[in-house]
């Protein structure tokens, strides 16, 4: 079989192409085979105005999925009760994707929580975003139930709170489904079928 150059003297493969190619519907791609190159290769991605451009991720204000780790400093001795980290629920997805805390100005990790209830109870604490549907932008929370941090010294203590999200780019990778409801029956396990689509 004969090997076809376009702008392109020695072609190296069946058709070899140098420069621009432009496809007026359909392209169809049966069998391309394995790319072994990992690094280095990029994305085509179709831009609102229908165009088909290569997808510069240092370019763009947003990639696939973003991280970003928000640090919380001096934040009361309960911990961080609403942030609004103005990132739009319509357009991204945002999850935890850990924290840690120490006490406040220092590199200590020796916090302890205190309940407020009663000296044997034990609290715990909520770190999570969420969607705050007056904004429709994602919120942050991370805080104790009913508690203070406190110090090495049995002292209640404000803390300063590293929270890691992870954001996903809605429609790009992401793709929201509808929430799941589950009706335990005061049980500890149930069988339930999996959400749409999986």
């Amino acid at each position: 079989m004969a090997q076809v150059g376009i702008n392109n003297p020695n072609p190296t493969a069946t058709l070899d192409v140098t420069g621009s190619v432009l496809v007026g519907k359909n392209l169809y791609l049966e069998n391309p085979g394995e790319f072994p190159e990992i690094r280095g290769s990029q994305l085509l991605i179709k831009k609102t105005d229908e165009q088909v451009v290569k997808y510069d991720i240092d370019q763009s204000k947003y990639g696939p999925i973003n991280y970003v780790q928000f640090v919380f400093r001096n934040t009361n001795t309960i911990g961080l009760q609403n942030y609004d980290t103005k990132i739009s629920a319509n357009d991204y997805l945002v999850t935890v994707q850990g924290f840690y805390f120490l006490v406040n100005g220092t590199n200590s990790t020796n916090i302890t929580i205190h309940s407020n209830i009663a000296e044997d109870n034990i609290e715990g604490y909520q770190i999570y975003a969420y969607t705050d549907n007056s904004t429709q932008t994602w919120h942050i929370k991370g805080f104790v139930n009913d508690s203070t941090f406190r110090n090495d010294a049995n002292a209640d203590t404000a803390i300063d709170l590293y929270i890691n999200l992870i954001i996903f780019r809605n429609g790009f990778i992401a793709k929201p489904l509808e929430n799941v409801y589950v009706n335990m029956n005061n049980q500890e396990t149930k069988t339930v079928p999996a959400p749409t689509g999986f």
